[in-house]
């Protein structure tokens, strides 16, 4: 299984590499585009729209969305838009800090899965768009920042875990994992304050962006457990050999990219 995820994860990383520094901005907010797509459907299944027609509609609405910031959102706009999403993820760091288990029969974490996939999906799209027309550079070092700590995770909790981090949500996650993530982020910021030679006097803000990008990171991934939870599956789907589904692999990077790219606005 290991033999297998690291093939996919090859392969996959290889052509996102390759789409990032050779697609014009455009083509890669269609790829990126497709992408999301991929996820949207996977969501829909997860919360319960298992009719053909329904998920059909479901996807619909997120291209609906996807085009109409695509066309009419500014920079200011999608500063906002970016504003709102981190604030959710802000409120789901609250959620996940008190949730029970008994709340995955209620009406209402049913309604708010099935909404907040658009306040999830969308917002990350346009992150991704948005970093990249700063610089190829700049979108990969946030797409490294995540499989690193992503990485990291897995495997110093593998080596060290005891401590469950999230036991009624993803008992496989374990502090000792989290912290390997964070220090793992650090030293990548210490590479990215090279990389971009930034000043002095933001060395500690841009360090701090990253600290925080990989933290809310492990939120997204704890977040599409609830979600498979709440649907009583393992995987998002199965598209991906080793790896299930699309958002299995999307979900970190659901939560980092609209923080990430929110806290460069204030860097630049």
């Amino acid at each position: 299984m290991l033999k297998q995820r690291i093939i996919t994860a090859i392969v996959l990383g290889a052509a996102i590499v390759w789409a990032i520094f050779k697609l014009p901005n455009h083509l890669l907010a269609l790829v990126f585009g497709g992408i999301t797509l991929l996820g949207a459907w996977e969501w829909a299944g997860l919360i319960g729209l298992s009719h053909f027609l329904w998920r059909i509609i479901y996807v619909v609405f997120v291209v609906a969305l996807m085009a109409l910031t695509w066309v009419f959102a500014g920079p200011h706009q999608v500063h906002i838009i970016l504003l709102v999403a981190g604030l959710w993820w802000a409120s789901v760091v609250i959620l996940l800090s008190v949730y029970e288990s008994k709340w995955l029969q209620t009406a209402w974490l049913q309604r708010m899965l099935g909404f907040s996939g658009f306040v999830v999906l969308v917002p990350s799209w346009l992150a991704l768009t948005s970093i990249h027309r700063q610089g190829p550079i700049m979108l990969m070092f946030l797409l490294v920042l995540v499989w690193i700590t992503d990485i990291a995770a897995y495997f110093v909790g593998k080596r060290f875990g005891k401590t469950k981090l999230a036991p009624k949500l993803s008992p496989g996650k374990s502090r000792e994992g989290l912290w390997g993530a964070l220090m793992a982020s650090i030293l990548l910021a210490i590479v990215g304050v090279r990389l971009f030679d930034l000043d002095m006097n933001v060395w500690v803000y841009f360090g701090c962006l990253c600290l925080l990008t990989a933290l809310i990171s492990v939120v997204g991934d704890l977040y599409e457990s609830l979600l498979k939870r709440r649907a009583g599956v393992k995987d998002s789907g199965r598209i991906l050999p080793g790896h299930g589904g699309i958002l299995d692999r999307i979900d970190s990077l659901t939560a980092a990219a609209p923080g990430f790219v929110l806290g460069l606005y204030w860097l630049v």
